[in-house]
């Protein structure tokens, strides 16, 4: 392909999918994609720094990598890392590589201040992943491929065969390293692109682009389920749940999509949710009366609460350790925002809001934190000494929820306020107390 014929096709590839390559980090191996990627860039106009990860899996033809992506460096007048890797043990070794790779590339990115991760995927790997996942039995994530763009990375060349991008190179003049391992048929990808996809093409010329295309179409209808199945989903608080009602009222594919949308809000970072768990979570929902509890990768637990909500959250909310409560500001804690502030006395107005509460501030300074066993409380009007967690019960707090609830605490450590709960007696405001704090909470 003429060099200038694809750099403006790529430079298409980056204008349709938003890519902001104004401070790129380029992530090249020296393999065919990535140096391809590097000179189109270059060639474009850009001036990207360069990352090459040393894996060290292949001896002295990866450091014959290493040092063939400085000498391209040099010659194009670009900064160039070289960062060394080793990883211990050959169980999912690939997997691991790459996702160091990634973890790196992000480091790195981020002390550049990188505004993207430029990598050399091209519609070859859409193509082969489409199959491989296809063969797998994957829905309609896994058969849309490889995104354009994802966080911070983006594929300039997403869009190119590579049978493009070594007829650019052989344009340039360019060379390029030839990883040995990528010609072993003892993986699975190899085998798709040595014996599978020649074999396609033969029988249906075009087919690489036919599938990569197919793929892209697929994205759309993903992310147009996706949108539909957000609006079930409410954020709050540092959950992400749904009425059960509206979920039972969806079709079954937007019941999946919501729980993954809720998963994906709780744990941006996790990999997608597998078919198996996300069915696992539907059916948690259908379980019925009480609070029921699933424990999901990432930290993640999914509650079905007396068959009515369904939400998902990170275990660790509910172990954010101790707060101080400042009159005067606000704070964030376990997915509440807190406000406290002193006041001349009481408004009347906020008598029925179960958010505010007015304690005497003279029995401060006070601090937030999570209920834990054993604590007790003398609610207002009560009489008597009740465990806070018994007093939760009593008003039907959902069980995962009682764990997790904030208690405004004084300096020996004595329940003053449960968030929407009981008042202590000891510390409400009397006609002899001075100083009055008002606490306002909301789910954050």
């Amino acid at each position: 392909m003429e060099p200038g014929a694809f750099q403006e096709a790529v430079l298409e590839t980056v204008r349709r999918y938003g890519m902001d390559l104004s401070r790129p980090l380029a992530l090249v191996s020296g393999g065919p994609d990535s140096v391809a990627l590097l000179r189109a860039l270059v060639g474009l106009g850009y001036e990207p720094a360069v990352l090459h990860v040393d894996h060290g899996l292949r001896g002295e033809e990866s450091r014959g990598d290493a040092e063939f992506v400085r000498e391209l460096c040099r010659g194009l007048g670009l900064r160039c890392e070289v960062r060394s890797l080793r990883l211990e043990g050959r169980a999912g070794l690939q997997e691991r590589a790459r996702r160091e790779r990634y973890r790196i590339a992000g480091e790195v990115a981020g002390r550049l201040g990188a505004s993207a991760v430029a990598v050399g995927h091209n519609a070859d790997d859409v193509a082969e992943t489409l199959l491989l996942n296809l063969a797998r039995g994957s829905g309609l994530r896994g058969l849309s491929g490889i995104p354009p763009v994802r966080g911070r990375v983006c594929r300039p060349l997403i869009e190119r065969t590579r049978a493009e991008i070594l007829g650019y190179l052989e344009a340039l003049g360019q060379g390029y390293r030839v990883d040995s391992t990528n010609l072993l048929p003892k993986y699975a990808r190899n085998r798709v692109r040595l014996e599978v996809m020649p074999v396609l093409e033969e029988l249906h010329p075009g087919a690489v682009r036919n599938m990569a295309r197919a793929a892209a179409l697929l994205r759309e209808d993903l992310a147009a389920l996706e949108e539909l199945a957000a609006g079930v989903v409410r954020e709050e608080g540092g959950e992400a749940g749904m009425s059960v009602a509206e979920l039972d009222g969806l079709p079954p594919a937007l019941r999946r999509y919501a729980v993954r949308r809720a998963y994906a809000a709780v744990a941006p970072e996790a990999p997608p949710l597998p078919r198996r768990l996300v069915e696992a979570v539907l059916e948690l929902a259908r379980g019925g009366g009480g609070t029921r509890l699933l424990d999901l990768p990432g930290g993640v637990v999914a509650a079905a609460r007396f068959g009515e909500r369904l939400v998902l959250y990170r275990r660790e909310e509910g172990e954010a350790g101790e707060r101080p409560l400042v009159a005067g500001e606000s704070l964030r804690f376990a997915g509440w925002r807190v406000r406290a502030d002193e006041v001349e006395g009481m408004d009347p107005e906020d008598a029925r809001r179960p958010e505010v509460a007015y304690l005497d501030a003279g029995r401060g300074p006070y601090r937030v934190r999570t209920v834990r066993e054993g604590d007790t409380i003398r609610p207002l009007g009560l009489g008597g000494t009740k465990k806070v967690m018994r007093a939760m019960m009593d008003r039907k707090v959902p069980k995962d929820l009682r764990r997790r609830t904030p208690v405004v605490v004084d300096p020996e450590g004595r329940v003053a306020w449960v968030f929407l709960g009981e008042l202590g007696e000891d510390f409400r405001v009397r006609e002899t107390t001075e100083k009055v704090l008002r606490v306002e909470v909301e789910r954050a």
